[in-house]
Parts: C-alpha cells; structure tokens; sequence
C-alpha cells in the first residue's frame, strides 16, 4: 500500500513537472489553438524533461530527441530555425540534470543509503523526482514574461550564433552519456558546466533581443524628434508670419495699386513657398507618421515627388518598431535609388500602407530607378562602396516580416523597384 501511494506520488510529480516544463516552451515559443495537439505536446514535454538517463545509455538519450522536436512541431508554431534553437538550447539542461539526478543523488546517496530496504529506496526515489520538478519550477518563475516578444526580435544571425554555442553543450553532454567513465563522477563537473552554459545563453537571448529593440527605439526616437523639430520649426514660421502680416499686405496692395499683378502675383507664391507646411498628418499614428514626415522631407529636398496613401489608425497586432523598420529601410532604399536618376522629374515614389481592424497589414513601395539590380541567391547587393556597413535594409524588413509569419515580394524591371509586404493577424504558419 505505501508502495502504491508513494508511485503514485512520483508519478505526479513527473506531469507537474512536464507542466512547468511546458510553461518555461511557451514563454519562447507561441502555442497552437488547438487544444488536442497542445494536450499532445504538453504529455510528449512530460516524458521529454522526465526522462532517466543512466551512465553510457545511448537509448533514452537517443530516443529523447524526436520526442522534444516533436513536441515542438505538434504544441507550437514557428519557424523551423527557432525550433532548432529551442531543441539546441534546452535539450542538454534536461539531460544533464536528469543525469546528475539519477547519477550524483541517486547512485552516490539514495542507493547506499536504502540498501536492503526497498520501501525506503522507493520512497526516496519518488520524492527525489522534486529535484527536476524544482529546478523547471524555478526556471519558470524566474522567466516569467521575459521571453515574450524574443523570437519577433531576434533576426536569423542571432539565432544562428546562438546555436553554435549550445551545440557545443550537445555534443558535450551526448558524449558524457555515451562514453561515462567507471568513475562516473568525473563528468558531473562536465553536465554542470553545460547545464551553466546554457542558461547562460538563454541570457544571452535576453540580452541581444534588448539590445535590438532599444537600438530599434533609439532609430524611431531620433526619426521623431526630427518630426516634432519641423512642427516646432512651423509654429515659429507662423509667428514671424503673423508678425509681418500687414507688411506684406502693404506690399501686395500697393502692387495691385499700380496695376502690378503679375508681381503681386510673384510676391504671393514667394510667401506660399515660404510658408511651406512641414509636419504633415500622413496617419493617425503618430510614430509611424514621424518616420513618414521625415523621409517625406528628405524625399522633397532631393526633388523627388513622393506619394503617400496611408491608412493606419493604430497598429493592434504589429509592433510599432516593425512597422517603422519596414517603413524606413524600404523609404531608404527608394530615396538612394531615385538620387541616381539625373532627371528630377523621374524621381518619384508611390507608398501605399493599411492597417486594418480584420487583422491584416499591407504595403506597396515602388520607385523609379536606372541602372542594373544586382541579386545574388535571393539577397540584393548595395552599389555604396564601404559593402560591409551598408547592404543590410532588405534583410531587416524580410526579418520583420518573418517574425510574423508574412510574405513578402520583390518585382523589378529596368524603370521601377517595387517592394509588395502583406501581414495578416492570425500569423499562419505551416512547417
């Protein structure tokens, strides 16, 4: 009976802890609606973070892996990279607790300690299954909501550096599993330098996807304080207009006086020109609208006519910061593209932009151009002479647009560039 009670209590804890485990999944990756399949994930997460792995035992190891990819596949959606990283990431910390579980706590303490008593070794053995539940409890209360927003910041170059690290704590804790020395004590030092080595990669995440997201808002800031300088600049033309305000009406009234319209005239289109309205209210978004007005200045100082046809009210399931790295790197490359053109009445660039309450964001760019489009493998090569700082606006905007699953199209000819972004809600995906 107290055999029972105590397997049963064991056997508790491991769902407990596949919970836990599911959470700490979840904070990184965004879960499937469908309740089945996350039912599906959330018993496969069980056995993949409860799973005993002994000295030079090649099966549980073996076995462990497609059961974690698949968990990933059945419980959540995202890219096949980011799954990668996850599997990369996580996968040796289970094996390498697990393993000084049952090595270090189980062999070395519990097994010298309950010989010739079986109850005592079961009831040992099951309450030692807290030491896996409390460490995922723990990784999951000290995560929290940190992980939220990681995958739609990070850009395939993170992941790819970050992999690279934990796959050296995957070949490490494989190898101390596959070929344990009799002393098995010698590769505890080993699991738990991997177990460290990979938190601290899941810190490094944390760290790169702050830093992105604060150079992101440093970039927007600077875009809107150059917005909120031209209406303060507009606000100090309009005093001084107010202020001469009679002068001119003497001015043009004595032109008209002496029969003088054509420069009364002149005289009216020099104030109009003068008085140029910047600040421009393209949307009711006001950060989107300040990356709007100042590409929208640099595009008439260039001579370049730039038209706009937008339509965001608010931005309810794309981050601002996307939208503006969408904005800015495609406004960016159609003004360097339109200052090569000799004739300035060539120089033009149509926008057109919505986002709607139905859930879907769409945006057209075209530019006029001369000159070849050079491509290589898909990516787009810049024509500035320093290559190795410059070349990177295209990439950016197609990371933006993967983060949230959406497409994006490219259509070019001899005249024209035209960058096609659509973004729907839902962000479907399929692997």
């Amino acid at each position: 009976m107290i055999e029972t009670v105590w397997n049963t209590f064991g056997t508790i804890s491991y769902f407990i802890e596949g919970y836990f485990f599911y959470r700490v999944i979840g904070g990184f990756l965004e879960q499937r609606e469908n309740r089945i399949l996350r039912l599906s994930a959330y018993i496969f997460g069980s056995m993949v973070c409860t799973i005993v792995i002994f000295p030079q035992d090649p099966v549980n190891i073996t076995l462990n892996l497609p059961l974690f990819f698949l968990m990933l596949v059945l419980g959540f959606r995202e890219k096949m990279l980011v799954r990668i990283s996850i599997i990369l990431m996580f996968f040796p910390i289970i094996i390498a607790v697990n393993f000084l579980v049952v090595d270090m706590v189980g062999s070395m303490v519990i097994a010298p300690v309950t010989a010739g008593n079986e109850t005592l070794n079961i009831i040992l053995s099951n309450l030692m299954n807290l030491l896996p539940l409390g460490f995922w409890y723990g990784f999951q209360k000290i995560l929290k909501n940190r992980a939220e927003g990681i995958v739609r910041t990070l850009y395939n170059k993170a992941w790819y550096l970050l992999d690279m690290v934990c796959l050296a704590s995957l070949c490490a804790v494989i190898s101390f599993v596959y070929y344990t020395p009799a002393q098995t004590y010698k590769v505890w030092i080993g699991m738990a330098a991997c177990i460290l080595t990979n938190i601290g990669s899941i810190w490094l995440v944390f760290y790169m996807a702050k830093s992105i997201r604060a150079d992101m808002e440093g970039k927007n800031l600077k875009l809107q304080r150059a917005y909120y300088g031209q209406l303060e600049e507009n606000q100090l033309k309009l005093r001084k207009f107010k202020h001469d305000m009679n002068n001119h009406f003497l001015v043009v009234s004595g032109l008209l006086e002496e029969g003088k319209t054509e420069e009364a005239k002149e005289y009216f289109a020099k104030l109009s020109r003068q008085f140029e309205t910047k600040g421009r209210n393209f949307c009711k978004d006001s950060v989107v609208n300040a990356v709007l007005n100042t590409k929208y200045e640099e595009a008439a100082r260039l001579g370049i006519d730039c038209q706009y046809k937008v339509d965001i009210d608010s931005l309810l399931f794309v981050d601002s910061l996307d939208i503006c790295t969408i904005l800015a790197n495609t406004l960016d490359n159609a003004v360097e593209a339109c200052q090569k053109i000799e004739n300035k009445e060539k120089r033009k660039i149509s926008v057109k932009a919505r986002c709607t309450e139905n859930g879907y964001f769409s945006y057209e760019i075209t530019n006029t151009k001369i000159g070849e489009t050079k491509e290589r493998k898909g990516k787009f090569l810049t024509t500035k002479e320093q290559k190795e700082s410059h070349g990177y606006g295209l990439e950016n905007v197609r990371a933006a647009v993967e983060r949230y699953k959406g497409t994006m199209s490219i259509q070019y000819n001899e005249e024209s560039f035209c960058v096609t972004i659509f973004i729907a809600a839902s962000g479907k995906w399929s692997p």
